[in-house]
């Protein structure tokens, strides 16, 4: 089964620009599938050089997408009040930079034509919103919630949760455990090692 992020990062890889702020979360994701398709299945873009200019190109689709300063706030819960503005900067590098190399090459070694389907947009307010979609996953339906906030350029997606599982959550319980028993400085070391299991 993939992972939950990876799932989310499949999204954000299916889409292009936000669309306009006025647009309902669900619509965001909707109408900006084909740009980010177009450069998944994008024919000139082969070989090394190729693969290195898609994993760009969709990188940076996908930070337009996600709201990784909050999900970098969020993976740390009341920890993060207590960092310095350095030490959250530090952090942020180093989990944006783990997200990237955790999940954009599996995205593209595993990406075959997979698209998400939706099931409905549900608003719990002006500025949040729950995204129900599923996509087909080796003959088996995978369903998941996109959890969104509207920002001043748009809606993005802050966490992905699937069978009552929260990306966010799940790394939270993993950063806590990690800060009991070290410190920040080691936990930036394991994210820009990668030696933490992908969610």
């Amino acid at each position: 089964m993939p992972s939950i992020l990876f799932i989310g990062v499949l999204i954000a890889l299916n889409v292009a620009l936000p669309a306009p702020a006025d647009d309902g979360a669900l619509e965001t994701l909707r109408s900006t599938i084909d740009e980010g398709i177009r450069i998944l299945d994008d024919p000139e873009l082969v070989g090394m050089d190729g693969w290195a200019a898609k994993e760009e190109k969709l990188w940076r689709l996908s930070e337009r997408l996600f709201d990784y300063p909050a999900m970098s706030r969020l993976v740390l819960g009341s920890y993060w009040d207590e960092l310095t503005p350095p030490q959250q900067e530090a952090f942020y590098v180093a989990f944006t930079g783990f997200l990237r190399r955790a999940y954009v090459p599996r995205l593209l070694e595993r990406y075959s034509g997979q698209r998400i389907h939706y099931d409905g947009e549900q608003v719990a307010s002006p500025s949040r919103a729950v995204v129900g979609a599923y996509i087909m996953w080796m003959e088996r339906k995978i369903p998941f919630n996109i959890h969104m906030l509207r920002r001043q350029d748009g809606w993005k997606i802050y966490d992905i949760s699937t069978m009552g599982v929260s990306a966010i959550k799940n790394y939270r319980a993993q950063f806590r455990w990690l800060l009991m028993s070290g410190t920040l400085d080691q936990l930036i070391v394991r994210l820009n090692a990668r030696a933490l299991p992908a969610s």
